[in-house]
């Protein structure tokens, strides 16, 4: 029976046209909290994700770079090759230059890679085909450019242009042009389209003048063991070499992306609380609408409780309601933010995410269902807490002063 009253009070229609307002606008506010945490979450996982797949793919774990020129990399790899917590190793090299196109001059990080040990990572070769690199014309080599480089000096695949590198010391020139032409475009979606040459490792290496040694890149099983795999290495193989790791470089921005996504989490759900004082507003006026049949109710001997219960149901069904429409609306919208805001910068012609700002170009999401059952259960939680004054006003109420004045 009671059951059934609370029911028939979730469904009943107001006769107050303004708390029926108010009603549907804690309803939808419920909803729109819901909803937003959910989307933020799954836009928050999406840049975790994409840190860890897309931009840690690109970025090397763990570089080792000699002090010496004259070092033998290949026995270097060998080494490193050994450790358990090492996927692949393959070798780099570094240079600064300029690339010059017309009047167009533009500051440039060339790297020389291998293609055939880059091939045994998912690294670069997931963008690139690499063995494009590999030398025809000594006078002319084969580069590839990043995408926002590549607009910036307004070229496309095919089209040649002068790599302006500093001399060597024994040189009477201080600066060197290599003629190169651009055989295709890195399109990573990453703030390293803005300014990577990638060149084969050895035509790099001439380049150099001998002057630059080559390094190694390590792949890692664990992407987030890198500080402790450097340092283990730095142990084995000794200090004449120089290690660094991702976190020096993109660490911050990591624990920025988690730190963002705590903050968010917390005022939306400051929202959603919100959301839930207003139902609290609401089910208070509906016991003020419906203290006469709570009267006539303890007058037949309903006792408290059940009183309390039937009011807690009523807004258990108002909060399941409204939380059960925001995680719909909320996981339809995860799957699709991406698509949407793709769509809205080319209805607009904005970007609203710029590579050489951010650390990706697009607005990433990874819908996560764990997630999603968490936000629905904490503000459905939040909402039957919430239910519980206006019910115990309900069950205060005194059926001999409410019906002598009816």
């Amino acid at each position: 029976m009671w059951r059934f009253i609370g029911l028939r009070y979730s469904l009943d229609r107001y006769s107050d046209h303004l708390l029926a307002f108010l009603s549907r606008l804690s309803t939808a506010g419920l909803v729109l909290g819901v909803a937003l945490l959910i989307v933020v979450l799954s836009v928050m996982n999406g840049f975790d994700r994409e840190m860890r797949e897309r931009i840690l793919s690109l970025v090397p774990h763990v570089t080792i770079m000699p002090w010496s020129a004259e070092e033998d990399w290949n026995a270097l790899a060998k080494t490193v090759q050994r450790h358990p917590g090492v996927a692949s190793v393959s070798p780099f090299l570094e240079l600064q230059a300029m690339l010059v196109k017309g009047r167009a001059l533009e500051p440039a990080l060339v790297y020389g890679v291998s293609a055939a040990h880059e091939s045994k990572t998912a690294g670069l070769q997931r963008f690139v085909d690499l063995n494009r690199l590999a030398v025809a014309d000594d006078n002319v080599l084969p580069v590839i450019l990043g995408s926002g480089l590549a607009e910036t000096l307004g070229v496309e695949e095919g089209d040649r242009l002068n790599l302006l590198l500093p001399a060597s010391a024994a040189s009477a020139d201080s600066v060197r042009f290599q003629r190169v032409q651009l055989v295709q475009v890195l399109r990573s979606g990453t703030e390293v389209d803005q300014r990577l040459v990638l060149m084969d490792l050895y035509a790099a290496k001439a380049l150099s003048a001998q002057t630059v040694a080559i390094g190694l890149r390590l792949s890692l099983e664990d992407v987030f063991a890198a500080r402790a795999v450097a340092w283990e290495l730095r142990n084995n193989i000794g200090y004449h070499y120089q290690f660094n790791d991702w976190t020096s470089q993109l660490g911050n921005l990591y624990q920025a992306i988690q730190m963002s996504r705590k903050l968010v989490v917390i005022m939306l759900l400051a929202v959603v609380a919100v959301a839930v004082f207003n139902i609290v507003s609401t089910l208070v006026m509906v016991v003020h609408e419906k203290e006469s049949d709570i009267a006539i109710l303890r007058s037949l001997g309903a006792p408290p409780a059940q009183i309390v219960y039937s009011f807690m149901l009523y807004g258990a069904v108002i909060g399941a309601i409204g939380v059960a429409m925001g995680g719909g609306l909320g996981a339809l919208l995860s799957l699709f933010i991406t698509d949407l805001v793709a769509a809205l910068e080319l209805l607009l012609g904005i970007q609203f995410l710029q590579s050489d700002v951010y650390p990706i170009s697009y607005l990433p999401s990874d819908l996560r269902w764990p997630d999603v059952l968490t936000v629905c259960g904490v503000s459905y939680g939040i909402c039957l807490v919430a239910t519980l004054y206006p019910a115990w006003r309900a069950s205060k109420v005194q059926p001999a002063e409410v019906l002598s004045y009816r």
